[in-house]
């Protein structure tokens, strides 16, 4: 998905089918959402080619309010759109898809695990990932630097639910195609997208599965481990629901942590002067929310109303469907000044890329250390970076991401040591 400045769209475009992933795959969102936000921030997506019509909600205060208010926007029928016009099989049972106060029972089992100071043992492991992704650069000086990504969060979801490294070429592969099931490089040859879709939940379920039904896998010391002894309100959670909730850490690793690092990146090549700063100031942490923020990475969230609601100066109908655009609220100019400048120091800087509400990213915290170790071993061990090609996008309505991004680059004299490590891509496993 392009980020520009260039304006908004103009007023007689018709404008995209925004729940047509190639748009976001070949085209540039952002002057629509510009004009959305302007003239129509409740705007009724007509149907386009058989599929459902829904509301696209593109300003940070209705997109806050749809994220946050569970009472009247419901995500137990599904949270992206392509659950849109079916039962999610799921709800109440997977995090991701299940409202407060049933939400409770699995989301404390995992919350201390993943609370800031808990995430914080990881910061070794996630350092030698770190440099096990760089180390391609300590090879060759032209590189892709998103395909590496790719595997990042595959390996820390290795860490956090114990996932062995012979796996993860599997695992990237399917779980990509879970979130971006249209994309040429993940979808099969004449496969239609539900067979696609179906074909992923279905390898990543198995996966699961068999870790789940491993003997002694409750005594884990991972998330597998804490969810299958987890007996919240006295009652163990269901195998199934073991299942669903490791899958939905994995998608939500997969779909933060590697597309943040790779458009980032892309935005300090892009802003030399940005990249400058950030190096003079060392302040990695401002870094990672200007990141967060500029790639909004989880593009949209799925609701439906529970009952008649007016936002702004629209109503909508009881059971309607309404998507809530985080990649449009990060840019609203209501919030931030000069939304589409990309600023190392930005501040404040109130993006809700991860979310609002009970159903923001239970990850969070884990995310953002990974990008901030990340980003502090590309500046320790590389003097310079630069665009070797145009980066490819992913074709997606989920995720905004970047699938290829070639660089350039110098090694600093700091950096020889990567060139003994082995690439996160390097694994056992045949790749598929």
């Amino acid at each position: 998905m392009r980020i520009t400045s260039g304006g908004p769209a103009p007023e007689d475009d018709p404008g995209p089918d925004l729940s047509d992933p190639e748009f976001f795959g070949t085209g540039d969102p952002h002057p629509v959402w510009t004009r959305l936000r302007a003239h129509d921030p409740v705007h009724r997506q007509c149907p386009v080619g058989g599929k459902p019509e829904f509301w696209a909600v593109t300003r940070y205060a209705e997109v806050s309010r749809v994220l946050a208010r569970h009472g009247e926007f419901t995500a137990a029928r599904g949270n992206i759109l392509t659950t849109l016009g079916q039962s999610d099989i799921a709800g109440g049972k997977m995090l991701a898809v299940t409202d407060p106060p049933l939400q409770k029972r699995l989301k404390e089992p995992l919350v201390p695990h993943l609370a800031r100071q808990a995430v914080r043992e990881f910061e070794p492991a996630l350092r030698e990932l770190s440099r096990r992704l760089l180390s391609a650069g300590a090879r060759q000086d032209t590189w892709d630097f998103a395909a590496q990504a790719a595997f990042y969060p595959i390996a820390i979801g290795g860490l956090l639910l114990g996932i062995p490294e012979d796996s993860w070429n599997r695992l990237k592969h399917f779980t990509y195609a879970a979130v971006a099931e249209s994309d040429p490089d993940y979808a099969g040859q004449g496969a239609s997208r539900s067979a696609v879709l179906n074909r992923a939940h279905s390898e990543i379920f198995l996966h699961f599965h068999s870790e789940v039904t491993r003997p002694g896998r409750a005594d884990a010391d991972d998330l597998i481990g804490v969810l299958l002894r987890a007996a919240p309100d006295g009652e163990p959670l269901s195998r199934e629901e073991v299942i669903l909730n490791a899958y939905s850490l994995l998608i939500g690793a997969t779909v933060t942590t590697s597309h943040a690092a790779s458009g980032g990146l892309l935005a300090l090549l892009e802003n030399p002067g940005e990249y400058a700063r950030w190096l003079e100031t060392g302040d990695t942490t401002a870094l990672v929310e200007e990141i967060l923020r500029w790639t909004s990475p989880a593009n949209h969230a799925l609701r439906h109303t529970t009952s008649q609601v007016r936002l702004d100066d629209t109503d909508v109908g009881a059971g309607e469907p309404v998507t809530a655009w985080l990649g449009s609220a990060n840019r609203d100019e209501r919030v931030f000044p000069d939304p589409f400048r990309f600023s190392v120091d930005r501040y404040p800087n109130r993006h809700i890329a991860f979310g609002v509400g009970a159903h923001r990213c239970i990850g969070a915290h884990m995310a953002r250390l990974a990008l901030t170790v990340l980003f502090e071993e590309i500046a320790r061990n590389f003097e310079q970076f630069e665009l070797a090609g145009e980066p490819r996008h992913l074709h997606s309505t989920f995720i905004a991401g970047i699938k290829n991004l070639p660089v350039r680059t110098v090694l600093r004299p700091e950096g020889a040591g990567l060139r003994d490590l082995r690439p996160l891509g390097e694994t056992t496993e045949e790749a598929l």
